[in-house]
């Protein structure tokens, strides 16, 4: 039977994810699956972006629960080893009004043990220290203070998964993928 593994990209907006992966996608073909980022799928669909703490209850459970279904539906029926994941359940934590993880996976029915041992590896890659280069988009509201402040939560929602890797903004945003493809390199050639 083959081994699985999953990587979960994370880290605050604009940090490179997504580019780091389609990089990864291109670079290793039917070797690797992609899971794309749940927030991107919703709001692109038309899932309502409603303002208050209320609202982001329910937008941050639709997230976890769509995370979940996209990243088991790739486990379960695409035929590789390495899962790219865009964004993980944990995620939603950096998100969460109160930014409490013990409410945030009560409401999800879950546990800081089991969604931390869904993921082999955590790559966090640290969105740009100068708001020159930070870029909104479609799906990204946040300014470039916001996206800095959502880092740091990501980062502690994170916090105690035992094979965590976090990239620095670089100036060159190649050195930085290319820090991020040699943990993929490394994960690849375990196999």
């Amino acid at each position: 039977m083959k081994i699985k593994k999953r990587i979960v990209f994370t880290g605050g907006p604009s940090g490179g994810k997504t580019s780091v992966i389609e990089i990864a996608q291109r670079k290793y073909g039917k070797e690797i699956v992609t899971v794309p980022e749940a927030a991107s799928v919703l709001y692109g669909g038309g899932f309502p972006r409603r303002p208050g703490p209320r609202a982001m209850k329910h937008i941050q459970r639709a997230i976890y629960f769509t995370v979940r279904e996209l990243e088991d539906m790739s486990y379960e029926l695409d035929d590789a080893s390495i899962f790219l994941c865009d964004r993980g359940t944990l995620d939603s934590i950096a998100y969460w009004p109160e930014n409490s993880k013990e409410d945030f996976l009560s409401s999800v029915g879950s546990s800081l043990e089991k969604e931390i041992s869904r993921y082999d590896i955590v790559i966090h890659m640290r969105p740009p220290q100068n708001p020159d280069v930070y870029k909104l988009s479609g799906t990204r509201i946040e300014d470039h203070q916001a996206a800095l402040d959502l880092d740091k939560k990501t980062e502690e929602a994170w916090r105690g998964h035992p094979k965590r890797f976090i990239i620095e903004d670089e100036p060159d945003f190649l050195l930085k993928a290319e820090k991020a493809i040699k943990i993929i390199d490394e994960e690849i050639r375990r196999r």
